[in-house]
């Protein structure tokens, strides 16, 4: 430095290598925070709080000159213990620890209870010295930057984690670094040229950041191509002939109309990216044998991102508590004193595919865990979380998924009118803010549309019910939406705006936006839908356009992944979480207790009365009367069974029924195609007959109309014709059926 220099500018450039490896170094290790923070459940919040603060504390004092390393050391630890403190007392870990405590016998005690978010941080505080002193070599350097890059790319590749980001930020540090090591070579091989240099930084530093930082810039910003070979992971997917959906938000999309592309439908283990299309797979996944159909539930999410939902903090540490067979599970807080009714459902579920799953399936809301595989041990493996009524699986207690269990649940019987009473204000609206919340990105066009929806909504509970009819009415349902159609960022604005149709994710994660935007709290919900019965699969509908005679009814529900299912839970001030169904083609199960038969005496003063009379009547003396009445009858009903051939009749009648056999066979063909359509989003309007229905479906998909047509030919043909239906008619019936089943 020359004469003129001041001293601040000293203390700038001294040891500036250091400092800026340090820097360097310390954005590595930041990148990797943020890949774990991504990783939903792997780290608490504190937990990554404290990790970031310690990485600055640790920066910040490697920049205090002339410091002895033992002096600097022990300044780092006694900062990183207070940060732990400050940290643990903020998110209520911990209680307040006085500075006089950690100089008396309480020492080791506080120590301890600091543990284990102690040792992160002294973790991360020895990592971020030893990558300091190891990136002095260029050799070192490469293997960081290797390892780094390598382990994000190959976890970006195979989960939904979008990591790109850190991998560029890694990059770019590591090629600072490897500048730096130049640098240090060029001052021990060439001082003169490191003496100008250390005069005058500026002369090389800011064409060589300038370079870096261009090169990283323009790389990021450039528009994505398709790759020109196959990447391994890929390649083996291929060859093994299972599909890979790329329709993952990470760059590189697959053609919509791909039907390679489109991944298979099942219980998704993450919704942080959600859209794309998908296949049925009609996999069983389990059998439920309930007293009462309904909806199986598993987990809530209720972190909107705008690309799909993620667990929020509260989520993440919510209170468990752990399951007993002879306990009941405590209810969510939230809903104490609900005026609504319940009523209790059993369910049995017996799991047919060896898939694990973090949650048990169950009715909405659990009340009681009976047995796991049929024994009342083992329910220690199952932690109970109330404010999200989720019974979670913990697979370190227990790796073995269960192969069946029993729960007990109640459903909420839904009044109408108490929920129509519950206030607009909610008490509890900062408890309930996580379920509020709404990216401050999300178009403004998509709030409006909220307010228009609900402007004549008195209520929350007419405001959730308005969303709900509007989404079901508005929008078509389809398992391949066309993605072209979209543009915006949002998820839930290109449904709403651009797509206009889609699947069970589209349209529960629009209401839950939708409703957050007038004030609901709302929580997205997924698990199964009830799946089907054999009587709903194979016999049992009714002659009539009735439909099931009991479609809620209890039976042995068989659900596959083509069952997966996602909907939303509204919560009203006072009374609890209520489930709504906005899916277009879904009716969600409601509770409808068996009712108790009553005699109202004040029913029977007519029968009363004749019981008065007939007794007056065999008091008068006419007992002998009606028995000769009786055989008057009785020879007259004689004379008219052999005038009129009845026995004749009767066999006759037999034998039609017999061939109606296969009139119902027909019938119920055509009742299945009617569920399938439905599944399929070519819903049968109330008020229309099915030739009305097969003439707007074959307007609207006229690839169908010859198969419709025949069908719907057959199916009057039995249902309203004299006419007799054939073996052929029937096989003829099941066959343009299934060919339906594969084409809509």
């Amino acid at each position: 430095m020359n004469e003129t220099t001041t001293w601040w500018q000293k203390l700038l450039w001294q040891n500036w290598t250091h400092r800026l490896t340090a820097l360097l170094v310390g954005l590595i290790l930041y990148q990797i925070v943020i890949w774990i923070s991504k990783e939903e459940g792997t780290w608490l919040p504190e937990t990554i709080l404290i990790v970031e603060l310690a990485l600055l504390a640790t920066f910040l004092l490697e920049h205090i000159p002339k410091l002895h390393w033992l002096f600097r050391g022990l300044i780092q630890l006694i900062v990183l213990i207070t940060i732990n403190v400050r940290v643990l007392i903020q998110y209520n870990v911990i209680e307040e620890m006085s500075l006089s405590s950690f100089f008396s016998s309480k020492l080791f005690l506080n120590l301890y209870q600091l543990t284990p978010y102690l040792w992160f941080s002294l973790s991360a505080w020895v990592i971020y010295l030893t990558l300091i002193w190891w990136v002095e070599v260029k050799w070192r350097v490469y293997a960081l930057m290797i390892i780094g890059v390598l382990g994000m790319c190959i976890r970006d590749s195979f989960s939904t984690v979008y990591l790109w980001p850190q991998v560029a930020m890694t990059v770019g540090c590591g090629l600072f670094l490897l500048i730096l090591c130049h640098f240090q070579q060029l001052r021990k091989k060439d001082p003169n040229t490191w003496s100008y240099l250390a005069d005058y930084p500026t002369s090389i530093a800011v064409p060589v950041i300038s370079l870096v930082s261009l090169t990283l810039v323009f790389g990021s910003v450039m528009p994505e191509v398709n790759p020109l070979l196959t990447d391994p992971y890929t390649a083996w997917r291929n060859f093994r002939g299972e599909p890979v959906n790329f329709t993952t938000g990470k760059g590189i999309e697959a053609a919509p109309s791909s039907a390679g592309s489109d991944a298979s439908s099942g219980y998704s283990r993450s919704d942080a990216s959600l859209g794309g299309g998908f296949e049925y797979d009609y996999t069983p996944v389990m059998s439920v044998d309930t007293t009462h159909r309904s909806y199986w539930r598993g987990e809530t999410r209720s972190l909107y991102s705008g690309k799909g939902w993620e667990a929020s903090d509260s989520d993440k540490r919510a209170t468990t508590v752990g399951v007993r067979s002879d306990n009941i599970l405590p209810s969510d807080p939230r809903s104490a004193g609900s005026p609504l009714k319940t009523f209790e459902i059993t369910q049995n579920i017996t799991m047919l595919s060896e898939e694990k799953y973090p949650v048990l399936f169950g009715a909405f809301t659990a009340q009681k865990v009976v047995d796991l595989n049929g024994a009342k041990a083992g329910l220690d493996s199952i932690l109970w979380a109330p404010g999200q009524s989720e019974l979670r699986f913990n697979e370190q207690r227990q790796p073995a998924y269960p192969k069946s269990y029993t729960l007990v649940s109640q459903m909420p019987i839904i009044d109408e009118e108490a929920l129509r009473l519950a206030p607009l204000e909610l008490p509890n609206r900062a408890e309930l803010a996580p379920y509020l919340q709404v990216p401050e990105n999300v178009p403004n066009r998509v709030r409006q549309l909220a307010a228009d929806i609900t402007k004549d909504s008195p209520n929350p509970y007419d405001k959730a019910k308005k969303i709900e009819q509007y989404l079901r009415e508005k929008y078509p349902y389809t398992n391949k939406p066309d993605l072209s159609k979209g543009r915006s960022r949002d998820f839930v604005d290109r449904f709403l705006f651009e797509i206009k149709e889609g699947y069970c994710d589209y349209y529960s994660s629009a209401m839950a936006v939708l409703s957050r935007s007038v004030g609901l709290p709302t929580r997205w919900v997924k698990g199964y839908a009830s799946g089907l019965s054999p009587i709903q699969e194979e016999m049992m509908y009714s002659m009539g356009d009735q439909g099931l005679v009991d479609p809620d009814g209890a039976g042995v529900y068989t659900v596959r992944n083509a069952d997966a299912h996602s909907w939303v839970e509204v919560y009203f001030s006072g009374i609890g979480w209520i489930p709504f169904e906005p899916t277009s083609g879904f009716v969600l199960p409601r509770a409808i207790p068996e009712q108790e038969l009553s005699f109202d005496p004040a029913t029977l003063p007519d029968a009363a009365a004749e019981t008065e009379e007939s007794n007056g009547f065999y008091n008068t003396g006419q007992a002998a009367g009606i028995g000769v009445i009786i055989l008057l009858f009785a020879a007259l009903a004689g004379f008219i069974i052999w005038r009129l051939q009845v026995i004749e009749l009767i066999r006759e009648k037999l034998e039609r029924r017999r061939a109606s056999l296969l009139k119902q066979k027909v019938i119920v063909e055509c009742e299945r195609m009617l569920r399938i359509c439905r599944r399929k989003g070519y819903t049968r309007l109330e008020h229309e007959t099915l030739r009305e229905a097969v003439r707007r479906w074959s307007k609207q998909s006229k690839w169908l109309k010859a198969d419709l047509e025949q069908v719907l030919f057959i199916f009057e043909k039995a249902k309203y014709s004299r006419a007799e239906i054939t073996e052929e008619d029937w096989q003829s019936t099941s066959q343009l059926v299934e060919k339906l089943r594969s084409q809509v």
